[in-house]
């Protein structure tokens, strides 16, 4: 393939990277570990908010429901057996993957197979609200809580389009009788704000998509376009 050729697919790549991310709910948070309760939490700065269709844009469109409890102990540290452990299932429905997916619970929630807590990173600064990767022992294998039980795909911790997910939220309580699958509303932690009309938001689910970020395409682009002028220097 010519320079000029793998110039002109890398700038049709762009084009669509950027297209798909116009569309997108991107939200920005912060994280803070607790070192003391199940694995390390990390989550980056900007991340996608994923939600339902009425609501989300069409590539941030999730399906779930929440089919009962589960036997499962995803942190079995911290769990109280007196507590159920709610199971979702979602539903891949955005048209990407995501290398990456958190699940952050809303103020009314409490829960006890968290890593940390996560909250907008623009609201007032507080730890926020218990925050988990929803990950299982192949994609932490070093890790002690892994909430993600079944991939409908791949069992690689990737979240693929049109692939359904379960996992399960440890001693799940919600102060508003709220179900465990209710991901309603924009905004993530204090900045939650319900939708009137439809059923409250008990928490909600966040990502990082497997595509390349904008950023790096140009970056390849200018390596690709800087190529046929070093070669007529030699």
């Amino acid at each position: 393939m010519s320079s000029r050729d793998f110039a002109s697919m890398l700038s049709a790549i762009a084009l669509t990277v950027t297209c798909t991310q116009a569309f997108a709910f991107p939200t920005q948070v912060r994280h803070q570990d607790d070192p003391m309760h199940c694995d390390q939490l990390f989550i980056p700065f900007d991340v996608d908010e994923l939600g339902l269709g009425s609501v989300f844009p069409p590539d941030e469109l999730i399906d779930y429901f929440s089919p009962g409890k589960s036997t499962v102990n995803p942190c079995p540290t911290h769990d109280d057996p007196a507590i159920d452990n709610p199971q979702v299932n979602m539903f891949n429905g955005t048209g990407r993957s995501f290398e990456e997916v958190w699940y952050v619970a809303d103020p009314e929630t409490t829960l006890s197979n968290y890593d940390g807590y996560s909250n907008d990173a623009f609201s007032p600064t507080n730890p926020g609200w218990p925050a988990f990767r929803i990950d299982h022992d192949i994609s932490d294998p070093g890790g002690m809580n892994h909430p993600l039980v079944f991939e409908s795909m791949t069992v690689d911790g990737i979240w693929e389009a049109g692939e359904e997910w379960r996992f399960v939220i440890q001693d799940y309580v919600n102060s508003a009788n709220l179900p465990a699958a209710a991901f309603t509303s924009l905004g993530v932690g204090s900045a939650s704000a319900d939708v009137p009309g439809i059923v409250r938001s008990s928490g909600s689910i966040i990502a990082i998509p497997t595509i390349p970020e904008p950023a790096s395409i140009a970056l390849l682009l200018l390596f690709a376009c800087a190529a046929p002028g070093v070669s007529r220097l030699r």
